[in-house]
């Protein structure tokens, strides 16, 4: 990438290291909880659940903000509900359903930036230059994430109301953005017919190569939920604990931090399967957790997770940026972060529904779930497709 425009990069991805920030307030929940004895434990866990509901509903207005404002603006009113959801609970945290209100409005602002992010990198870079700083959108996630537990951790160690001034870092970001991102002009909406704005004529004129994609979103967020949400369980059954799986997680964000970093590289070996090298490392992920019974293999099954997530998760976006214009794009890059929602929030519902019981046998799914979809892609040569339509 050309070395003049790594600080517009870093300009949009900044607002990434917020995205993953609810995640400080979760390992709280039993220092709130005390807080709170009135209240029930299952609100009180709430405040790790339902900054969804604030995602889910930044995702549906989304593209309806896009064509009031400039997406620079929608960035910026991102990261000002980002920091004063976050600050007001180091202020007021007497009241439960106030700071329950409050992580709704980071999740509205952590939902706006999940969508207007890539619309950024698709108006500002083109080609391989998008695909990786697309790459790097899903490292620096992780970065967020592990920054903001680590120093929210620490501020909240004496006291949990403490750990609300982490989302201070928006200030900065808010900085960064407004300095270092260009303005833009409002997005104007395909017309219907009759001449009127429509949503639905947008939609007609999408390629349909993006549905393929946004059913492939919506298989990864079903992968990533039986990994998650069974390693736990896999490795209580091998006798470690709740320590050794959160050291084994932590540890294994390594494995996508590298990959983001060197996805430019990595691109040019995987060309156009990348994706499907992405669902070979799911499968792998899965394999090395659960017929291994080392740390070392553990942290290298983490470690493929990660890998798996960056290739999919940044590929996703820069497929669908190639095969949408930059009016439909928005609309799209939020269909494809409402479908992840969904999958994720489905996941043990269906998985219930085909009678896989937790653990193994979810562990066992995942395994064939990844390897098929890998396959498949292989036969299609889906990117190779997608390359041909874009070319027209």
């Amino acid at each position: 990438m050309n070395k003049k425009r790594i600080p517009l990069a870093i300009g949009i991805l900044s607002m990434n290291l917020l995205l993953m920030s609810t995640s400080v307030v979760g390992a709280a929940i039993a220092a709130i909880a005390k807080s709170f004895p009135r209240e029930p434990i299952s609100k009180v866990q709430m405040l790790s659940t339902i900054p969804q509901l604030g995602q889910v509903i930044a995702t549906l207005i989304f593209t309806w903000l896009t064509y009031r404002m400039t997406r620079k603006n929608v960035s910026l009113l991102a990261i000002l509900f980002v920091i004063i959801g976050g600050l007001i609970p180091a202020f007021y945290n007497n009241s439960l359903n106030i700071i329950l209100a409050c992580m709704i409005a980071i999740g509205f602002g952590t939902g706006l930036i999940s969508n207007v992010g890539p619309v950024l990198l698709q108006e500002h870079f083109e080609g391989e230059e998008r695909a990786t700083v697309m790459g790097w959108s899903v490292g620096f996630n992780n970065v967020g994430m592990m920054a903001f537990t680590a120093i929210g951790s620490a501020l909240g160690s004496s006291d949990w109301r403490n750990l609300f001034w982490i989302y201070a870092i928006g200030v900065v970001i808010f900085l960064i953005t407004y300095f270092m991102v260009p303005q833009d002009t409002r997005l104007k909406r395909e017309k219907n017919n009759a001449g009127k704005a429509s949503t639905w004529a947008t939609l007609k004129n999408i390629n349909k190569l993006a549905y393929i994609y946004l059913l492939i979103t919506f298989f990864t967020s079903i992968a990533i939920t039986m990994f998650m949400a069974n390693q736990s369980i896999v490795l209580a059954g091998k006798g470690m604990g709740t320590g050794y799986t959160g050291l084994v997680t932590a540890i294994g964000n390594i494995g996508g931090i590298l990959t983001a970093a060197f996805l430019g590289k990595i691109r040019k070996f995987t060309k156009n399967y990348t994706i499907a090298y992405g669902f070979i490392a799911f499968a792998l992920s899965f394999v090395f957790v659960l017929f291994f019974d080392n740390i070392a293999m553990h942290i290298v099954g983490n470690m493929f997770s990660g890998i798996g997530i960056v290739l999919i998760n940044a590929t996703i976006p820069f497929q669908l940026s190639n095969l949408a214009d930059k009016s439909e794009f928005p609309l799209v890059i939020s269909m494809n972060t409402l479908i992840s929602s969904i999958a994720g929030a489905l996941a043990p519902i269906l998985l219930a529904a085909l009678h896989l019981s937790v653990g193994v046998n979810q562990f066992i799914a995942g395994i064939i779930l990844s390897s098929a979809i890998a396959v498949l892609i292989f036969i299609t040569r889906l990117g190779s497709v997608v390359d041909k339509a874009t070319e027209k």
